[in-house]
């Protein structure tokens, strides 16, 4: 059975740590990758400056191709963790494990490109930008590079997962995310006029209660919905009615039906709303990610996989969604094509890390980036190879 480099990809993972970059200021990231990709004699073009698109040719054009994911960006938190490879950069640290996923991917694709001869098809290699932004698999779309491909693959860091124990959804496993903003325009007055004025704040607020009681009273109630909303801001001092509000907030559902009917809610909610208190509503949305939902026959093939890596009794199939109402652009790769999304546990017994993504205490244990990586590896060689 072939195994990745494990001191490659641990050290790619040691150097990613140390280096995080925002999400399109990956730059450096992107260098070190292709710089990677230019030594195993792998093809690639560059996406919108900071993403990377490669290919791994086997022996024949003739068969599948299989497309794996790694993320690349990381988050504005500044690090507070003993790691010796910590965070050199103030205020940014690699807290949701895109370190780890992208050096599996490279140590992935060091393998493969070893063993190209020993496969007919294609393995393709994504190593996107911008998954905390929640755009940046359009990049990809955009170039036309997410299509003729036959099964796609990603692997994701749990952190509350003990480390040699794999995790898969049994069907939905994260949820979509919906940006709403909702801006209000009315009329100032001063407060003790109110019949001259137009209140956009007071519609704001009862737009808020109304938005607030949606996941219950649109959907049945054992469909699952979470709707939030972040930030209200209005008026400008405290005797003058405000002539504007602009709400923002999102929905997370897991169906596109249900995608669809929260966004016309909204919409005739902030039209009653407006209409009620004599202002004018603008409604904008913006698709951060589509919900992820593992194919049934590929679940089958990654865990056949991961049983015959790591063993029947460290392989799981969870009937809730693991990700939950997180939502994650890996969603964007299986739009057209079957695929699957597979949780790699990173928590050490006796370690102080942290148990939650996006944690400035998030330490995972080394030893997931190696299982990450034989992930990569043998899926697409057996999916290639049979």
């Amino acid at each position: 059975m072939f195994h990745c480099d494990s001191r490659f990809a641990r050290e790619c993972r040691r150097w990613l740590h140390q280096h995080p970059e925002l999400s399109n200021q990956e730059y450096n990231t992107a260098k070190f990758i292709r710089e990677k990709l230019t030594e195993f004699g792998i093809e690639y073009q560059e996406v919108e400056k900071t993403g990377t698109f490669a290919r791994i040719k086997g022996h024949s054009d003739k068969g599948k191709t299989i497309l794996l994911r790694a993320d690349i960006d990381a988050l504005p938190i500044e690090e507070q963790t003993d790691l010796p490879y910590k965070s050199i950069n103030p205020g940014v640290m690699h807290a949701c494990g895109h370190d780890i996923h992208t050096a599996a991917l490279l140590a992935a694709a060091k393998k493969l490109a070893e063993l190209k001869d020993s496969f007919a098809g294609t393995v393709l290699l994504v190593f996107q930008q911008a998954e905390e932004f929640g755009h940046g698999s359009q990049f990809f779309r955009e170039q036309g590079l997410l299509k003729n491909y036959d099964r796609a693959f990603g692997v994701h860091i749990a952190p509350d997962v003990p480390v040699g124990t794999v995790v898969l959804s049994r069907r939905e496993d994260a949820a979509s995310c919906d940006f709403f903003r909702i801006t209000l325009t009315g009329r100032k007055a001063h407060t003790s006029k109110p019949h001259l004025g137009q209140d956009a704040l007071q519609a704001g607020a009862v737009l808020v209660g109304e938005i607030a009681k949606l996941s219950g009273r649109l959907l049945p109630p054992d469909e699952p919905v979470n709707v939030g909303i972040g930030t209200f801001k209005a008026g400008t001092s405290y005797n003058i009615i405000a002539d504007s509000a602009v709400l923002e907030g999102s929905f997370r559902v897991f169906s596109e039906e249900n995608r669809q009917k929260l966004k016309e809610k909204i919409a005739e909610l902030a039209e009653s709303v407006s209409s009620g208190y004599g202002v004018q509503a603008a409604v904008e949305y913006d698709c951060f990610a589509r919900a992820i939902i593992n194919d049934e026959t590929v679940r089958e093939e990654v865990t056949q996989t991961a049983v015959e890596l790591l063993g029947e009794d460290k392989v799981q199939i969870s009937e809730a969604p693991v990700f939950g109402f997180a939502a994650d652009d890996f969603a964007e790769y299986l739009r057209d094509v079957p695929g699957v999304y597979a949780h790699v546990g990173v928590a050490e017994e006796g370690s102080d890390s942290a148990r939650v993504l996006h944690s400035e205490k998030l330490a995972p244990a080394e030893a997931a980036v190696d299982i990450a990586a034989d992930l990569h590896i043998h899926y697409a060689l057996k999916y290639l190879q049979r």
